[in-house]
């Protein structure tokens, strides 16, 4: 799907770039079609950033403390979008079982709560396989987010 949207965006950029350039500098059309540019970049480089950490996370090299400070530095720099890209990412069907532990890991050390009730939604929809099911529950369970259940004993 993203190849298709950035084929569309590509294409839209060849037919409205004549147009936009016979229009005044601020035309509600100029801004907001850079607003769209600045948005398609800005989620370029948010899957871009994610994708680097969770490689980063398959690195013998990389310490605790070094991805905590990537992921601090994402989180300051997306907000909110960064962890919840992050939930998404759970989802994604050509995660690898590397990938899914590495994203577990690394929502587990974000520890960020408005990811909770997204997970919690992860973890209950019977439709999602179980290898994401029991992903977001190992999120959760990290970020001591669990419900107490009745059949505990």
């Amino acid at each position: 799907m993203e190849n298709w949207d950035a084929r569309l965006f590509q294409t839209m950029a060849k037919h409205t770039h004549v147009a936009v350039e016979n229009l005044p500098v601020q035309t509600p059309t100029t801004s907001s079609f850079s607003q769209n540019v600045v948005e398609l970049e800005s989620q370029r480089e948010l899957r871009r950033k994610t994708k680097d950490i969770v490689q980063h996370c398959h690195s013998n090299t990389v310490s605790t403390s070094e991805l905590r400070q990537q992921l601090q530095a994402c989180a300051t720099t997306f907000g909110n979008r960064f962890s919840l890209h992050l939930v998404r990412s759970l989802q994604e069907p050509h995660n690898n079982q590397a990938d899914q532990q590495a994203i577990v890991w690394l929502l587990t050390l974000l520890n960020d709560k408005a990811t909770i009730p997204l997970l919690q939604q992860i973890a209950n929809q019977p439709r999602l396989t179980r290898a994401i099911r029991l992903s977001a529950s190992l999120a959760l369970a990290g970020m001591g987010a669990t419900l107490p259940s009745e059949n505990a004993i």
